[in-house]
């Protein structure tokens, strides 16, 4: 490829809405242009970058025996409504009505239509365990979409499903997704680690994210310093226990609170830690009022509640809620509401706490959990920096990171919604046993770039780069340059290597600082200073020196190179 006629400009300056190293640098570099709040369209460069992240994700797919297939990105509104999720993926998708009144979404996921294949397709145990994929672009409605690819409302996924007769196949279908994707982040050059996740609105009970830990990323991570444990804050849990004991604690007396309605008031008013305090919650379910009771110096963790409850949302009690069970709001506690279902977080210990007396102006000393009020003991609260690891007891540290992939073993979640069975072994009818698979390419390719850069631009793997050389010309107007350039050129093609040609008519300063900022791994030059000398120079990016070689062995030099990097695709094969 020419550079002068390459469709995409560098930039010197990054846009200011740029919110990120690896955002500023996909626009300066010229790989991917917004189009629209949350969408991108890929340039040439980035289109060669992401072509080259699916085909790894295709070759490691295929290693497993998975099928690639490809469903439609409009999808019927009836399918969705069979298993629930028309509702509650309402706020993020897109749908639309075509001319004869019928509904569709926006692909989001398409768990239901491969069970809507499989019924068709599957008849009998004999004929599992499958696995099929496809690339897609996807819709969804996100309110704030950022920093760039890393956050937006259409991008393309690959998503894997698994089909099995039982668990058992599927606790293997599972762990060679896992295997999968552990191989196509490492082939990538991406240093993604496995992490325990919530299952959202996929169903099930089993999920794992590969996260990549940057400070840009969105997702918080609790990682044990002593042992592997390692889980998403939406998910994670804490080791918790306690000798206290409520042996003595007299019963519960009012003290007078007159406009405390926080903790922060409650703890300068009485003088007492915030974990002296018990923080009760009053939501809203379709089945009535839930009262939610943790210590005071914990947070009610938003994704394990919607779990518990199975809502898609959180919904806070209102005042006539309040008034239907007693409670007075600012000063609810657990003590005396009625016709409402307690939730008592799991860190609450035997002892005494001050909680809200359901009386204006007025709060309880010495409510004892379980002697005075009683609920379901769950694990709701948050957890944080310094807290004990519920597997071992070492210390949780908490770092930040970038959901590149994720995994969900569901079980059979769709396919009892659907009635999508085959025929079992033992002559019954039985339910698919299913899983969920997808990577963002997207996400993938900016990931990649916030991980690999430095301050002259990006770094690229050599596995995913735009381009394996960067053939530069100084000058391009020099005829005997140019006739060499072009020479070594068709020779690096013809043996395999993908070359980027920059003949444009610039100066050395700006085409090498243009060869820093697009990344690719290698930079031969061409120059009237090193063919004086039947030479010419080459330079791996990110090291600082370069090295001059005879230009007669510079093409079988370079072609070595780039086939002793580990992990290049097949770009041929598909």
């Amino acid at each position: 490829m020419r550079q002068s006629h390459l469709f995409g400009r560098t930039l010197r300056e990054a846009p200011a809405e740029a919110q990120t190293p690896g955002h500023r640098l996909l626009l300066r570099a010229a790989i991917a242009r917004p189009l629209a709040a949350g969408l991108y369209t890929w340039l040439p460069l980035g289109f060669r970058v992401a072509e080259k992240v699916e085909q790894i994700i295709r070759e490691e797919q295929n290693r497993i025996g998975a099928q690639e297939m490809e469903m439609p990105v409009l999808t019927p509104a009836e399918t969705w409504k069979q298993t629930g999720r028309w509702e509650a993926l309402e706020p993020i998708t897109f749908r639309t009505t075509d001319h004869n009144g019928r509904e569709f979404m926006v692909s989001y996921t398409h768990e239901e239509f491969v069970h809507q294949h499989a019924k068709q397709e599957i008849q009998s145990y004999r004929q599992m365990p499958q696995i099929v994929y496809h690339f897609q672009s996807k819709g969804r409605d996100e309110a704030r979409p950022r920093a760039g690819l890393l956050r937006v409302r259409e991008f393309v996924m690959k998503d894997a499903y698994s089909l099995d007769a039982d668990a058992a196949g599927l606790e293997k279908s599972y762990a060679a997704e896992h295997g999968a994707y552990a191989r196509t982040f490492e082939r990538m050059g991406l240093d993604a680690i496995s992490v325990e996740s919530d299952t959202g609105a996929m169903g099930g009970d089993v999920a794992h994210e590969f996260q990549v830990l940057t400070e840009v990323g969105e997702d918080r991570i609790a990682i044990c310093t002593n042992c592997d444990y390692r889980a998403n804050l939406e998910k994670a849990t804490r080791k918790v226990g306690s000798s206290a004991s409520a042996d003595g604690i007299p019963a519960p007396s009012p003290v007078a609170t007159p406009g405390t309605t926080s903790i922060e008031a409650l703890e300068k008013a009485l003088g007492l830690p915030a974990s002296a305090f018990l923080k009760t919650l009053l939501l809203r379910t379709k089945e009535g009022v839930v009262a939610v009771v943790l210590p005071g110096d914990r947070e009610a963790n938003e994704p394990k509640l919607r779990k518990l409850l199975d809502v898609p949302s959180v919904q806070f009690a209102k005042d006539s809620d309040f008034a239907a069970v007693g409670g007075v709001p600012g000063f609810v506690g657990p003590v005396g509401l009625r016709s409402v279902r307690v939730l008592m977080d799991v860190s609450l210990e035997p002892r005494g706490y001050v909680a809200g007396a359901n009386k204006k102006d007025t709060h309880l000393r010495d409510v004892v959990p379980g002697r005075d009020f009683s609920g379901e003991r769950v694990d709701v609260h948050d957890v944080r920096e310094d807290d004990a690891c519920p597997r071992c007891g070492g210390r949780l540290e908490i770092k930040r990171g970038v959901e590149v992939g994720n995994i969900f073993a569901y079980g059979t979640y769709y396919s009892t919604k659907m009635d999508a069975t085959f025929l079992a072994e033992d002559g019954t009818r039985k339910p698919f046993v299913g899983g969920s698979y997808g990577i963002g390419i997207g996400r993938a390719v900016q990931t990649i770039i916030e991980t690999h850069h430095d301050d002259r631009g990006i770094l690229w793997p050599p596995s995913v780069a735009p381009y394996h050389v960067h053939l530069i010309a100084l000058p391009s107007t020099d005829e005997e340059v140019r006739a060499r350039a072009d020479e070594l050129v068709g020779a690096l093609e013809r043996d395999g290597v993908e070359v980027l040609y920059d003949d444009r008519d610039d100066t050395a300063g700006v085409k090498f600082a243009d060869a820093d900022l697009i990344g690719i791994p290698l930079r031969l030059t061409v120059s009237r200073r090193t063919l004086k000398e039947g030479k010419v120079e080459l330079k791996p990016r990110g090291k600082p020196d370069a090295e001059l070689m005879p230009l007669g062995e510079a093409v079988a030099h370079v072609a070595a190179i780039v086939r002793g990097w580990p992990d290049l695709p097949e770009m041929g094969a598909r």
